[in-house]
């Protein structure tokens, strides 16, 4: 008798006030009910979890151990789809009522995609490590951002990609704004799929059609080709892009200038004989495709 291999499917939805000030939440929410709905209906095995994030912020929205609802069976309706429905929108309509302070909100840079990264990796553990005997489980992370990417989470972000990569969780990306270079390079690391929808009325037609099956079964299926990923990285000292920088020989952080201690893990370094020369430094590290 075979191993029974079930799927867990963690869903992070970028849930920032600003940037749905603007954009319809609604339907974004009920284009992921049914992708989640429909990842259920697929074996008894699969399991789903739901988090949202904002610049305030990361929630477990499904499941709630703590408020347990109970479904209805209504006609054409299981109940456990209704138990899942009901749950992640009462544990979303709980956050957004908790915004009651515009300031904290202003800025629509800010995001806490690092944190909410970490906590569906550390879920995926979780629930790997407490499998029954003769149980696989295959775990993948879909992120739905909308909001723009902020260079100061840079470091955090690339920790939590290269953990589900060391984990074989793949990071599947589901963009609702402008691209983002850091799903870009996680779905690449991970071996997921990177698709920026650019109508959200699409949107329920890409999760169904590209997310909901699993990683094995796309290169059967025709989806959409992989975007040019830039590989460039964000320094600590000003969180822009850097072509040409210097690394920190002991965190692996990057600056556009010579510092003489790293931001990041306090490490200290000598000033180069050529700075105190005047002259100019040569032997600059080149950052170009991920490599240096």
């Amino acid at each position: 008798m075979g191993d029974r291999v079930g799927n867990l499917l963690v869903i992070v939805v970028d849930l920032h006030p600003v940037w749905w000030a603007n954009h319809s939440l609604t339907e974004v929410i009920q284009s992921s009910l049914i992708l989640a709905n429909a990842h259920l209906l697929q074996s008894p095995l699969n399991k789903l979890s739901v988090y949202g994030y904002m610049n305030t912020g990361v929630y477990k929205l499904y499941p709630d151990e703590e408020n347990l609802v109970v479904g209805e069976s209504t006609a054409g309706k299981f109940e456990g789809f209704d138990v899942v429905n009901t749950t992640i929108l009462m544990k979303i309509k709980d956050v957004m009522l908790e915004c009651d302070n515009p300031e904290e909100h202003r800025q629509l840079d800010g995001s806490l995609l690092s944190g909410a990264l970490i906590k569906a990796l550390c879920h995926c553990n979780v629930m790997s490590k407490n499998l029954s005997l003769g149980s696989i489980l295959q775990s993948r992370i879909l992120v739905m951002k909308g909001s723009p990417d902020s260079r100061s989470q840079y470091m955090a972000i690339m920790n939590s990609i290269f953990a589900a990569q060391k984990n074989k969780v793949c990071i599947d990306s589901c963009v609702l704004g402008e691209d983002s270079t850091f799903l870009q390079q996680a779905s690449e690391i991970t071996g997921g799929t990177y698709v920026r929808v650019g109508e959200h009325s699409k949107l329920t037609q890409y999760l169904l059609g590209v997310f909901l099956m699993g990683v094995e079964f796309r290169k059967s299926f025709h989806t959409p080709p992989a975007a040019k990923v830039d590989f460039r990285a964000a320094c600590q000292c000003h969180s822009k892009m850097t072509d040409v920088g210097y690394v920190c020989s002991v965190c692996m952080s990057v600056y556009c200038n010579f510092r003489p201690m790293c931001m990041t893990c306090n490490a200290h370094f000598k000033l180069p004989t050529a700075l105190l020369k005047g002259k100019k430094v040569t032997g600059k590290r080149k950052l170009e495709n991920g490599k240096s």
